[in-house]
């Protein structure tokens, strides 16, 4: 019973101990006054929603992006891995129609049920490689109030969050933390066959 107490009361400092780290470092990077709106592919964070619409559509008649599932995503596809990768990414935006938060779901393109090696578990290291590649080093791994393991990097006002959304996904969320956050989103839904990033007066 002893040792059951211990290893709880070790795990609870554990936990409040990555926490503290957590907050430590959004409170560090905030009071910088630091920003870095940079995201990928020439996008970033307060981009204009009509501004964002003609890149996509630039990028995608440049051949480097495509539409993704039932057109509702845009879909780059990596190829620097040993399986290839899809990044679907769709952002959301605030009142002023500018972009506050991009969403993304990694997978191995190959993903089947019966094959644990392309799990996203196996995935996660390759994603944070990829995300140290475009923001540089310095994730924590933590674990969420609810006990779900998360890895955090915060540049000045831009937070950067990844965890394992099911067996075949990962999500990543980026956002900015001093933007203001609608009170009631309002999410695009594609017109006919035309994915929704192509819809700039929808």
């Amino acid at each position: 019973m002893k040792k059951l107490l211990f290893l709880l009361a070790l795990a609870t400092l554990f936990t409040t101990a990555c926490r503290s780290d957590y907050d430590k470092m959004v409170r560090r990077e905030l009071a910088s006054g630091v920003r870095n709106d940079t995201l990928f592919l020439d996008m970033f964070l307060g981009m204009d929603r009509k501004a964002f619409y003609m890149h996509c559509m630039k990028l995608n008649q440049q051949g480097l992006v495509t539409n993704g599932p039932e057109n509702n995503t845009v879909l780059l596809v990596i190829n620097d891995y040993k399986n290839t990768i899809d990044m679907n990414f769709y952002p959301a935006f605030d009142n002023n129609d500018r972009i506050y938060l991009m969403g993304i779901v990694f997978n191995y393109q190959s993903w089947a049920p019966w094959n644990k090696d392309l799990f996203a578990d196996k995935l996660m290291p390759e994603v944070i490689n990829q995300l140290e590649r475009w923001y540089g080093p310095g994730f924590l791994e933590l674990k969420s109030p609810e006990g779900k393991q998360i890895w955090v990097k915060v540049n000045g006002n831009r937070h950067i969050m990844a965890y394992l959304q099911n067996e075949k996904n990962v999500r990543v969320e980026i956002k900015d933390l001093t933007a203001k956050v609608p009170e009631k989103p309002v999410y695009d839904k594609p017109s006919g066959n035309r994915p929704i990033w192509e819809q700039p007066n929808s």
